[in-house]
């Protein structure tokens, strides 16, 4: 049985898709709003965005037991508080960084529409180390 299939067989069909509908909404949006982190404008919007998206998904994940996402979640979320706390821009570094964590969360997405039978682990292991954010 797949993520997918025990997400449905634990909870109820509207809730693992609108969690679907929602990941790949946020998913999508965390690129744009990443890339946006180097300009000193958008700085604070921009990461103030990411911290919700990372904090819905933490929330969500918790909630259906998806534990690769929500423990990431979690992790990229303190740092996003932390990143709150600065002016901007993020350095190169910072940026591709969540870059590498934007690309979990695609391959993560494709685990789950596919059903995979878990998530693909982390491909990255400094996803867990935070860069420098100036």
């Amino acid at each position: 049985m797949g993520v997918l299939d025990q997400a449905n067989k634990d909870f109820e069909y509207e809730i693992v898709d609108e969690f679907i509908n929602h990941f790949e909404v946020m998913k999508d949006a965390m690129q744009p709003a990443i890339l946006a982190l180097e300009n000193a404008d958008e700085y604070g919007e921009r990461v103030n965005e990411l911290f919700r998206i990372f904090h819905n998904l933490k929330s969500a994940s918790a909630y259906l037991k998806f534990e690769a996402i929500f423990r990431l979640s979690e992790f990229i979320e303190s740092a996003l508080d932390e990143a709150r706390s600065s002016k901007g821009p993020a350095s190169e570094t910072y940026v591709d960084w969540l870059l590498k964590v934007c690309d979990q969360y695609a391959i993560w997405f494709v685990d789950l529409v596919n059903d995979r039978d878990r998530f693909t682990p982390i491909a990255h292991g400094e996803l867990f180390d935070t860069p420098h954010l100036l």
